[in-house]
């Protein structure tokens, strides 16, 4: 018997980074820091867990668009669509390169009703990705309202996008990924 028979290793978790950068959305305002921060550090796992599911909140996440710019926004737009688009935004930003979100609110939610939350929210986004023809400044206002899930966790369930300018939107940048 050689000095390795016997000595198999197990199999093994896939490795993950040793930092959780989700913040738990005890507070409603911590599910905009959330999409900040998967921007930031460009984690796909944090920008979906800030959006319901029917199973855990009740209410199914809907995404109404603003109107775009190049493209026609694809019809049946949900959380699986969600998380395609950030992974496909993600694989066309260079590690090297500045993916930035920036949201502002006056932080006073338009409706508080328990455990479903309004908020009007204005949004900068930088993604200098390596698509061709693409814009790379996204600006906007948004209407979100949040609810409450299984975990009491502050999750999005309704998304309207509204364009403010000629600027493209976080609309726009969904279609084109």
């Amino acid at each position: 018997m050689t000095s390795c028979e016997g000595l198999m290793r197990g199999s093994e978790p896939p490795r993950r980074p040793s930092v959780d950068h989700f913040v738990p959305p005890t507070d409603p305002r911590l599910v905009f820091s959330n999409l900040e921060n998967a921007f930031l550090y460009r984690e796909y796992d944090i920008y979906t867990r800030c959006l319901s599911d029917s199973l855990t909140s009740g209410k199914a996440y809907h995404f109404s668009a603003a109107p775009v710019k190049a493209v026609v926004f694809p019809p049946d737009w949900n959380v699986q669509s969600e998380e395609l688009f950030f992974q496909e935004l993600l694989a066309a930003c260079p590690s090297d390169s500045l993916l930035m979100l920036t949201i502002t609110n006056d932080d006073v939610p338009d409706s508080d009703e328990g455990d479903t939350i309004s908020y009007q929210i204005n949004y900068n986004i930088v993604a200098n990705h390596t698509r061709q023809g693409v814009d790379k400044l996204f600006n906007g206002r948004s209407y979100i309202k949040l609810i409450r899930n299984n975990q009491n966790y502050w999750v999005i369930y309704y998304w309207q996008d509204i364009a403010v300018s000629t600027d493209a939107t976080w609309s726009d940048l969904k279609a084109y990924f």
